[in-house]
């Protein structure tokens, strides 16, 4: 549909112009869209690229010279740095109407002593009975949170290439490796799910503290499942200091950097695998002291470079307090991964964005994921009909 605007201007100066009072903001020759042919636009554009979803847009329509690819591309972006602007208003004003300040290096200030209960854990009991069960001898109560009454929340950062005006030659070939990125929460309560994301990691967890806030959730227990980044960690130090939280490292994650560091250090394969059978059963057990011996007493002849056993002995020592028991967390089936997350980058950005030959500018990326984590959280039809977005839980479940 197009129109003809009306414009009202005196002494050279726009006064009224009907384009912009009555109706978004469009390129030149753009024509007006539909609420329901833009919803489409929005769903199509989170898991296809810009050519197939305007062909189906087209197809749809019965139009042979309707949406091209590029002004469809122009249209995602524009909506999801609306939507991203949109969350940041909404964020501003729940901080202010919740007494809460979050300063430039990202720590939460409150106005007020928030009220914060005792933590509710799993009963005793049923601690005691399964450390029972695979031999255990202590424990402390207060690491084995209520699934019911605690929150899981699952940061991390993701990273797509970086588009470029011209392809990088001598000197300039370096900006060839510089990538733009997104960082994502999941927040997870019982069956509940949302995500979260934005282009750093601040405005990210921003977001997470408006969204924690608006639902009453400050005062439960956090449990922050990571993969180990000094960022994320200093990020959630910063901003949740005050609060009730912790952070548990991803099994996986700590496996595969013991695996990963062991290869550059030992003299082989079979030497590694061997020595990660010693290795790995001490950290499944959360018992951080006995593998750092066992790094500490691995046999000279065995050891390629010792520089890189020494680092893996200090980021042990760094993230020591983030490592639980894996085996009994996993007996009272509490959750040891960050694998949630994993598959949020998975939905909202890798499936769209890191296909082969893509590039992304840092707008177009953030926006892109905004839609999806916009229509993953079930605002969408929200944002095509009043351009609202509910801080409320409403994803589904992540398959693994």
């Amino acid at each position: 549909m197009r129109t003809t605007s009306h414009i009202v201007r005196e002494r050279n100066k726009t006064l009224f112009n009907s384009a912009s009072e009555f109706f978004d903001k469009l390129a030149s020759r753009e024509a007006f869209k539909s609420k329901r042919f833009l919803e489409l636009l929005l769903d199509f554009s989170t898991d296809m690229s810009d050519r197939h979803a305007s062909e189906r847009l087209n197809r749809i329509r019965l139009e042979t010279g309707g949406i091209n690819p590029t002004t469809f591309r122009n249209v995602v972006e524009r909506e999801g740095l609306s939507m991203q602007a949109h969350i940041e208003r909404q964020c501003t004003a729940i901080l202010e109407e919740n007494n809460l300040l979050i300063t430039e290096s990202g720590e939460l200030q409150s106005n007020f002593e928030l009220n914060i209960e005792t933590i509710d854990h799993i009963p005793e009991k049923e601690i005691q009975a399964a450390a029972d069960e695979i031999g255990i001898a202590s424990f402390n109560p207060c690491d084995y949170e209520s699934c019911e009454k605690s929150v899981n929340i699952s940061p991390d950062g993701i990273y797509v290439k970086r588009q470029t005006e011209c392809r990088p030659r001598g000197k300039n070939a370096k900006e060839q490796s510089k990538r733009v990125g997104n960082t994502i929460i999941h927040v997870e309560k019982g069956d509940l799910r949302f995500v979260i994301n934005s282009g750093t990691v601040v405005c990210s967890f921003r977001q997470l503290a408006s969204f924690l806030a608006v639902n009453d959730l400050l005062e439960a227990q956090l449990v922050f499942f990571v993969d180990g980044a000094r960022d994320i960690n200093n990020a959630i130090s910063n901003m949740f200091g005050k609060l009730n939280f912790k952070v548990l490292l991803d099994w996986y994650h700590l496996e595969k950097k013991c695996l990963e560091q062991l290869s550059m250090a030992l003299k082989g394969s079979k030497i590694r695998n061997e020595f990660m059978e010693r290795l790995r059963p001490a950290l499944w057990f959360g018992n951080v002291d006995k593998a750092i011996q066992l790094l500490r007493g691995i046999e000279p002849e065995k050891i390629k470079n010792q520089t890189v056993i020494n680092k893996l002995i200090e980021y042990l020592e760094r993230v020591q307090n983030h490592i639980p028991c894996y085996a009994l967390r996993k007996e009272l089936s509490l959750r040891n991964s960050s694998n949630t997350v994993e598959k949020a980058n998975d939905i909202l950005v890798a499936k769209r964005q890191k296909r082969n030959g893509m590039s992304w500018s840092q707008d177009g990326s953030i926006a892109f994921a905004s839609v999806a984590a916009v229509k993953y959280n079930g605002n969408l039809p929200n944002w095509i009909e009043s351009h609202s977005i509910t801080f409320s839980f409403g994803g589904e479940a992540l398959a693994a």
